[in-house]
């Protein structure tokens, strides 16, 4: 057991759990509160907010372990992607969804679509988000065994169950502090880290040199072009199809914080992506790699030789941060996805908040569970399980959300058949040998092909339907 980065990351996970606990009676109160904090999140925490929950264990683990492995281009392709999310999504969808005064992504596609679409989208993002939670455990799991001295299945069960719990009990306003929280863990230590190892190394290209002196494949191109071209866009789109990043705009005081807050969270994401090279770089140099069980674990290896004992717990902390903070938001989407758009709106519509909301919290630890179990066996390096999931989503709900936003005549069949078509062809696209994540530069244009074919075969939107869509771009904040 590693005792000094143990303690502090006990200290890190009570402090989190305390903030649930202080939160769960406000979370409590309302559908509104639990879901969406009451749309009352300002800029400057939404910023956090939504980098914290995008900025996920694929975001540092992931992204350094597969840049060792598979070569730096593999993480410029990410990192380049995962840079752009929040301004992609404050340019496409932040403002204009917001508008719509909804509380969950699959609420939207009733909203302007119907029950069908709804259905259809809920039951989509239950399964892919339960699934995103396989990389955050997995990552958990590599960093508790490690510090805590324990197996790695032990340390899956401690710690996804430990960010359960706050989540759970304080819903939306305690998810939005804690990644506050976890957010600043992160940039403040990664850029430490980054710091002591050009220093350590005398600059960036005395860095880069020893990297290539130790593997010289470290600059090389391992993967079929459309690889990187894949996982950049699986990662550009993520912001704008992801339940988990797109509930941070309903949480959000009006429209013009949440773009403020995409923006805030694309500058925070920058720094991440630029001291993550640096990192990735030192990893590289250690020449440990091959000798690793998992190569994700690149990054902790990276902590230790370079940090001593307190600033590796620290570090170690700020790991722990990028999975609870997306970790937390994953559950949130499964749990709304079930208790709200399921439960609520199709089988019990006289149920009361107090329910919704505890049932919520029913459902948070029942999909916690599932993930743990799928956990325990993980299928592949963190970056490549969430560019899987990314890409499936993108090829689900990308195209029936943006078209549903920007063009009037999208309708019900139209979004029906682009969502079930595109997840349909990613999925056969994933079983068949093809390029490492870029199933989706089929399945998404199948999906944009069928929602515009479809939508204009068959009848039109109401009026009202259509003049909601031009409400959802007009500056009604004032």
């Amino acid at each position: 057991m590693q005792i000094m980065e143990a303690i502090i990351l006990a200290i890190y996970l009570i402090i989190m759990t305390g903030i649930g606990i202080w939160f769960a009676k406000q979370a409590h109160s309302s559908e509104g509160d639990y879901w969406t904090a009451g749309g009352k999140i300002n800029s400057f925490v939404g910023s956090f907010a939504f980098f914290a929950a995008v900025a996920s264990s694929s975001s540092l683990m992931g992204a350094v372990g597969s840049g060792v492995a598979l070569g730096v281009p593999f993480l410029l392709a990410y990192g380049f992607g995962a840079v752009a999310i929040p301004s992609f999504a404050m340019f496409l969808i932040s403002g204009q969804i917001r508008r719509t005064g909804v509380k969950t992504l699959p609420e939207f596609f009733k909203h302007r679509y119907g029950k069908s679409v709804q259905i259809v989208a809920a039951i989509l993002v239950v399964l892919s988000m339960t699934f995103y939670m396989i990389p955050q455990l997995t990552a958990s799991g590599l960093i508790g065994s490690y510090v805590l001295g324990i197996d790695y299945v032990t340390a899956v069960i401690i710690l996804g169950l430990g960010f359960t719990l706050y989540a759970a009990l304080g819903g939306m306003w305690a998810i939005t502090y804690t990644d506050l929280i976890q957010g600043a863990v992160m940039v403040i230590g990664m850029f430490v880290l980054a710091i002591i190892i050009l220093m350590d190394h005398g600059g960036v290209g005395s860095l880069i040199q020893d990297a290539l002196a130790v593997d010289p494949q470290f600059g090389s191109i391992t993967q079929p072009w459309m690889s990187y071209f894949g996982l950049f866009i699986a990662f550009l789109w993520f912001g704008v199809v992801s339940p988990s990043a797109v509930m941070r705009n309903f949480a959000a005081r009006d429209a013009k914080t949440a773009r403020r807050s995409a923006l805030g969270a694309c500058f925070l994401y920058v720094t991440v992506f630029i001291f993550g090279f640096v990192i990735a770089s030192a990893g590289a140099s250690l020449g440990i790699a091959d000798t690793l069980n998992n190569q994700d674990m690149i990054f902790i290896s990276v902590i230790e030789h370079y940090m001593p004992a307190l600033l590796a717990g620290i570090m170690l902390a700020g790991l722990l941060a990028a999975i609870m903070s997306s970790a937390d938001a994953m559950l949130l989407a499964v749990a709304a996805g079930i208790a709200h758009d399921i439960y609520k709106e199709h089988i019990n519509k006289d149920a009361s908040e107090k329910t919704v909301t505890r049932l919520g919290l029913a459902v948070m630890i029942l999909a916690s569970i599932v993930g743990i179990i799928f956990a325990i066996d993980p299928p592949q390096l963190i970056a490549v399980m969430v560019g899987w999931v990314s890409g499936a989503m993108l090829s689900a709900f990308g195209f029936p959300l943006v078209l549903g936003l920007w063009w009037k005549r999208a309708n019900t069949p139209g979004a029906l058949a682009g969502m079930v078509g595109g997840t349909v062809t990613f999925i056969i696209m994933a079983l068949l040998p093809f390029a490492l994540v870029s199933e989706h530069l089929v399945s998404a244009p199948v999906s944009a092909i069928l929602t515009v074919v479809v939508s204009l075969m068959t009848a039109p939107p109401s009026e009202a339907k259509q003049q909601e869509v031009d409400r959802y771009h007009m500056n009604l904040d004032a």
